[in-house]
């Protein structure tokens, strides 16, 4: 019957609006058979550099052993953050970054940390976050590796008019000043979530922000070397 087709169209439709938008769960099958360092080196497309950083940093053993939570930088936040470095370099009068090795070691150890968590959390493991109402829905604060304080939440997306009963998605957040703990929040949303290596969760970053939680620190760091 007509109507049948017409119904059976727009829920086809609905499920595939689900699919696009839908961020909790990561791969199809979560759970990596290898370290979190192996599951990074097995997808060289988005993680190849954050791989040599990893290296540069000499921070393979914490990837290989460490029980932790890494929100994973792709490869294209660090070619946002290099042009910003060379544009700052250029300005200086320095000599540019040309390769990942031009960086100190220990400056791509301190900002790779603070992507990294002790304890290996699943985007079940996070409080509700609601940026425009934090008193309500406040997320929590966890330290990295690094020392500094990130909030990490699971923001609820509206669906059908309804606050709250949409889409699932993890929100990293970076807290600049840890005594004003709700202000000028730099939040990075996670593409996908739950990745499961043996040891650890890995869940993946938006590109559209340059590697480091501030990476106007990163840079002034970097010229401070040159």
């Amino acid at each position: 019957m007509p109507w049948l087709l017409v119904l059976f169209s727009c829920l086809l439709f609905f499920a595939c609006k689900k699919d696009q938008y839908y961020f909790d769960g990561g791969k199809s099958n979560p759970v990596f058979a290898g370290t979190a360092l192996e599951y990074l080196k097995s997808n060289p497309r988005s993680f190849d550099t954050i791989v040599n950083i990893i290296k540069i940093a000499g921070m393979e053993r914490q990837f290989n052993e460490d029980t932790l939570t890494f929100f994973a930088p792709q490869d294209y936040a660090v070619a946002l953050l290099i042009k910003q470095v060379n544009s700052t370099l250029f300005t200086y009068g320095k000599d540019t970054v040309k390769t990942l090795t031009d960086i100190d070691g220990l400056i791509w150890r301190r900002y790779l940390s603070n992507y990294i968590f002790k304890g290996a959390n699943r985007l079940n493991d996070y409080p509700q976050i609601d940026v425009g109402a934090k008193a309500i829905f406040p997320g929590q604060n966890y330290v990295a590796y690094s020392g500094d304080v990130f909030n990490i939440g699971v923001r609820y997306a509206d669906a059908g008019g309804v606050k709250y009963t949409g889409y699932r998605q993890l929100l990293l957040s970076y807290i600049p000043n840890i005594t004003q703990p709700l202000d000028n929040w730099v939040s990075i949303p996670i593409t996908s979530s739950d990745v499961q290596p043996k040891h650890a969760v890995v869940h993946v970053l938006s590109t559209d922000f340059p590697f480091g939680a501030d990476p106007q620190n990163l840079i002034q760091d970097v010229l401070l070397t040159k």
